[in-house]
């Protein structure tokens, strides 16, 4: 039986999580410039597929980091968020 989609490690299943479409975009978007990159700081008789598939494993990487710091941030966001939320209807029910 596999995940039902309730609580993970104390999340909610319903808090925001940029994840593998997120990280699809990003690489969609990083894979071009990062193969360009990669061809421009090669030698000039590396093979084409050698420098294409490094493109890719640094796209691939790059994306991982830029989803994990959207991740970061984002959930610092929602957390501040649900913490001035607790102090509100905390005030409320002392007044």
């Amino acid at each position: 039986m596999g995940w039902q989609g309730g609580p993970v490690a104390g999340k909610e299943a319903s808090s925001f999580v940029a994840g593998w479409l997120f990280w699809t975009i990003v690489f969609a978007v990083l894979v071009g410039p990062c193969i360009y990159g990669i061809w421009k700081i090669t030698a000039e008789d590396t093979f084409s597929l050698l420098r294409v598939g490094t493109g890719i494993v640094t796209a691939a990487f790059a994306s991982g980091v830029v989803s994990w710091a959207v991740n970061s941030v984002v959930q610092r966001h929602m957390k501040k968020k649900r913490i001035a939320e607790r102090k509100k209807a905390k005030k409320r029910k002392r007044s």
